[in-house]
């Protein structure tokens, strides 16, 4: 109801000509140009002007043009991963004292995995959203056994449960763009900025991470989307 600043921002990219998907994590701290507002942390970008302001700073610094955007928010995520019967990720001893479950692979509930997604004191952001996207693998990977007849019922289970800037008519088309080979899917993962790319900075009393620009839309354009 009240837009705050992201938790987390992944862009997934599906290339249905060679059935490739990529998620990318972009770090909530890193330090960009938002149109119409002084420089900031990128998740200030969806507080300021939701999907469309958001969308347009990934554009203008990255290159990026995003079709569409979904959002949600913790108890939907939550309702997500129930959704599915829990996904099974491998915990570490660190990972699964904060959880409250057993070293090793588990299958968490709702509650557990949101708890899993936002962990951060162990460790940094950079391994928070690879925890982020092993979930949203998880998930894909529970989908993926799905019956086409099974995919319709899950989709219009979880679809209420987001936000999206999506119509109807191209939510349907997306859905049987993947649906036709959906159990084929090859996924890869990927983080913005990669090691290298980035200065941590303290800018206006914030830490930031300050990215190189040029570099990381090299990594993008050449590595992490799917061709």
């Amino acid at each position: 109801e009240g837009r705050q600043r992201s938790d987390a921002m992944i862009l997934c990219s599906f290339n249905p000509e060679t059935n490739k998907m990529a998620m990318i994590s972009f770090l909530r701290d890193l330090y960009v140009q938002i149109p119409g507002y002084e420089d900031n942390r990128l998740n200030a970008a969806y507080a300021y002007g939701g999907f469309d302001l958001l969308k347009e700073t990934l554009e203008l610094n990255f290159g990026i043009t995003v079709d569409g955007c979904f959002e949600s928010d913790f108890e939907g995520f939550e309702k997500i991963i129930d959704t599915v019967g829990g996904v099974d990720i491998e915990l570490t001893a660190a990972e699964a004292d904060i959880v409250g479950a057993s070293e090793g692979l588990c299958t968490l509930n709702g509650k557990q995995a949101l708890t899993y997604a936002r962990i951060r004191k162990i460790d940094s952001d950079f391994q928070r959203t690879s925890r982020q996207r092993k979930i949203m693998g998880a998930v894909f990977e529970k989908a993926k056994t799905y019956t086409l007849p099974e995919l319709a019922v899950f989709f219009s289970e979880i679809l209420p449960l987001m936000t999206t800037d999506m119509t109807d008519d191209e939510i349907m088309k997306l859905a049987l763009t993947l649906a036709s080979s959906f159990s084929e899917i090859e996924i890869s993962s990927y983080i913005v900025p990669a090691e290298g790319t980035y200065k941590n900075a303290m800018i206006r009393g914030m830490a930031v991470l300050v990215p190189d620009l040029y570099e990381i839309k090299k990594l993008i354009f050449e590595e992490y989307l799917p061709m």
